[in-house]
């Protein structure tokens, strides 16, 4: 991971704010967030999870200018528990409203429920990828990737993550990865992939 650069506490909010701008238009945040979806809370929900990251997994960016960010771990350390939570920061995120809360938890538990249908054995699993749009086609998503295949690759592991639209599905394609799942999530129209690099 010599050519990223590792993501302290020190840098959550930078982070954050870089790439909220990326999931603005993103279905997941626009399902979950409906009509409180704007910078602010994304950046919340994006804090949230770069500091679980920090402190239970792994976090990356770019480079010290944060292009763009990605968040990873071993899926068997993959555990949102209370006290976790409330560490990486649960409570100001949950200050957005009941609603949002609620389809939050509806949204992890149909996510999860695939993740562990499909996947048996350990596995790296990708938590989040995100690219500043005005950054985005400029190779830096490739550049957060191709490091952590490689963790994947030397661990002997399999590498698994979700994503939401068509020209994410693309992007994955070239870096190795097969559509394994193809979910609706219910009450919705957003198709959910779930893809496998297999090891």
């Amino acid at each position: 991971m010599n050519n990223l650069y590792r993501l302290g506490k020190q840098d959550i909010d930078v982070s954050a704010d870089s790439i909220a701008k990326a999931f603005y238009g993103y279905p997941m945040f626009q399902h979950i967030l409906g009509d409180k979806l704007n910078h602010e809370n994304i950046r919340l929900f994006l804090s949230f999870l770069i500091k679980y990251s920090i402190l239970y997994a792994e976090a990356y960016a770019s480079s010290i200018e944060m292009e763009g960010i990605i968040l990873f771990t071993d899926f068997k350390n993959y555990k949102f528990n209370l006290i976790r939570s409330i560490r990486s920061g649960i409570l100001p995120l949950m200050k957005i409203g009941a609603t949002e809360g609620k389809r939050f938890n509806e949204f992890d538990k149909f996510t999860l429920e695939i993740h562990k249908r499909k996947m048996k054995d350990n596995h790296l699993y990708i938590i989040l990828l995100g690219v500043d749009p005005s950054k985005q086609g400029q190779g830096y998503g490739r550049k957060l990737m191709l490091p952590v295949l490689k963790v994947a690759e030397e661990k002997g592991q399999s590498c698994y993550l979700e994503t939401h639209g068509e020209k994410n599905v693309s992007f994955y394609n070239k870096l190795g990865f097969k559509v394994v799942s193809e979910d609706i999530l219910p009450g919705t129209d957003i198709i959910q992939y779930a893809m496998l690099k297999e090891k």
